[in-house]
């Protein structure tokens, strides 16, 4: 056979070289595969160790992951042909489906009357095109969190009554309300209108009417375009406390305790036999140190105290996380074919330190004895509930110093929990970003995640704009929800073991045959090793190497 090669410029790395050293590499090999050995998976992007390559195994099955894409945050604002002429690049780059809030204060303007009208021409839209949707139930303000370009308060009948009884809300050490969301304390208070008087409904149930509501106007769409409901539990949507609100707190402050209204108080007092600790954490922006609370070896709080507090505050959280979940399954029961999934803060910075106190103060308490990740994984395991997270663009090299933070830990954290209680996963990126080197670490972080056993059923990208489906980065975006969705078989993986080229500028790559496995290496620092399958017979080690 004739020596060929084949060149490109800097735009890319000739696939067809690779294919034919590939090929040239299992030529000498007389016998074919048996048909019983195990499939060829998709290739795997694995991070190495900095010191050197490693090897990653591919498991037996590694299935696609399906992109959806969040919506501009109030959508309503958005004229409609512009939309629709980026749902169409969306739908041309093979994305599942969008991600949509429906906003409470939207639809729900005076009590239990209920207008979904401002939302239904893009549900209809996204029917058109065969799009896909998660809808999210967005109980929460838009505006206090990093990224929000767009605010969205609570209904006007909530602020009014906020304003008569400030206790509904969240309230810090320094009586500071939150206007984020309604507090946990009154999940079961019945002290909200309805249509049957002035204090008829309890904060479960003005959630549950909600989802009732949309359940009974989208029933039509339901299964078909509208795949899985989001349930708002707190800011952000997020199942947490609101400790670290845009307005009160910089970057990387641990926040502040959110349970002194009257009603959580009070509960605290009820169930720990003691107050909340006074003084724990002095402001928003406070490091550990800083605090009597977190500082190693202090005595100003007993461990014991520390203890209970901390086991009551996430526990408070717990139920109403259990109580909103229980209230979205009697609503969305398997007849609607709907999956319920709910979202968990990627809290990334002190994660290194012995405390982790920025997750403990947003209700994410975890210790060697007790991890609030792995409760919740049992939480939304026996609700059926996809356990989505945050942060999986963040890589631990790109964050300061002093921020002790590690999103990779975490990431890693979550999945194996949800791995280890069979719960379903899922991704999104906490900020918007548009440069490769993010995507890349997206594509590690999932195929880390399948690999460690995770159940991983789709990724949600941040943000919809211009910018996502025009120019340069349009291509990049097509790449990696290709990327993906990709489930290489055999013959795949030969002709695309360069697609990581899309993402990372390698300096060379190689190929090697031994042990009866190929062996892919890409010359990063850090370095990777990639193993692709198994050849037809070893016939002693050959490497090639192609320079870009």
């Amino acid at each position: 056979m004739q020596d060929q090669a084949v060149f490109v410029g800097a735009a890319g790395v000739a696939t067809v070289a690779v294919f034919w050293i590939l090929k040239r590499l299992t030529a000498g090999s007389k016998r074919a595969p048996s048909k019983s050995a195990p499939a060829v998976t998709k290739l795997a992007r694995m991070r190495a160790p900095q010191d050197g390559a490693s090897s990653v195994v591919v498991p037996a099955k590694l299935k696609p992951v399906g992109v959806y894409v969040m919506m501009p945050l109030d959508v309503r604002e958005c004229e409609l042909g512009t939309l629709k002429a980026w749902l169409v690049k969306l739908k041309d780059a093979g994305v599942r489906g969008v991600m949509m809030d429906f906003w409470w204060s939207a639809v729900e303007s005076k009590p239990e009357v209920y207008d979904w009208t401002c939302y239904d021409p893009i549900v209809e839209l996204c029917e058109h095109l065969g799009l896909k949707m998660q809808a999210v139930m967005s109980f929460h303000v838009c505006g206090e969190c990093d990224g929000d370009g767009a605010f969205v308060p609570l209904p006007d009948w909530i602020q009014r009554l906020s304003e008569e009884d400030p206790d509904i809300l969240f309230l810090d050490e320094k009586g500071n309300k939150s206007a984020e969301c309604l507090s946990f304390g009154v999940d079961h208070e019945r002290i909200f209108p309805g249509k049957r008087g002035p204090k008829t409904r309890t904060a479960i149930d003005m959630y549950k009417g909600f989802m009732k509501s949309f359940c009974h106007h989208y029933k039509a769409y339901l299964s078909s375009t509208i795949v899985e409901v989001q349930v708002g539990m707190g800011p952000s949507g997020e199942l947490r406390y609101p400790s670290y609100s845009l307005s009160k707190w910089t970057f990387p402050g641990i926040g502040m305790f959110q349970c002194f209204d009257k009603r959580l108080r009070a509960d605290c007092r009820w169930k720990t036999w003691a107050d909340v600790p006074a003084k724990a954490v002095g402001s928003y922006n406070d490091i550990p140190e800083d605090t009597s609370m977190f500082l190693i070896g202090t005595t100003a709080i007993s461990e014991k105290a520390k203890r209970f507090f901390l086991t009551w505050y996430f526990e408070r959280m717990y139920q109403h996380g259990s109580d909103v979940l229980r209230a979205a399954n009697d609503v969305f029961d398997s007849s609607t074919g709907v999956v319920l999934s709910g979202k968990v803060a990627g809290i990334h910075w002190f994660r290194k330190h012995p405390s982790r106190a920025a997750e403990a103060v947003a209700g994410y308490y975890c210790t060697k004895e007790f991890n609030a990740y792995e409760k919740i994984a049992e939480l939304f395991k026996k609700n059926k509930t996809v356990f989505l997270f945050t942060c999986l663009e963040k890589a631990d090299q790109n964050e300061s110093p002093h921020a002790l933070a590690s999103p990779e830990a975490l990431v890693r954290e979550t999945s194996a929990f949800c791995a280890k209680h069979r719960v379903l996963y899922g991704g999104e990126n906490a900020l918007e970003f548009k440069d490769a080197v993010s995507y890349q670490m997206i594509l590690d972080q999932v195929n880390a995640c399948q690999t460690r056993g995770v159940d991983f059923v789709s990724f949600t990208l941040l943000r919809l704009d211009e910018t996502l489906v025009s120019g340069k980065h349009y291509d990049l975006f097509c790449s990696f929800v290709a990327e993906l969705g990709r489930d290489l078989s055999r013959n795949d993986v030969r002709k695309h073991a360069l697609r990581v080229k899309y993402f990372r500028d390698m300096t060379s790559f190689s190929v090697t045959e031994e042990r009866k496995r190929i062996i892919v290496k890409t010359g990063h620092n850090p370095a990777y090793t990639i193993r692709v399958g198994r050849s037809s017979r070893a016939s002693g080690r050959r490497t090639q190497a192609l320079r870009c």
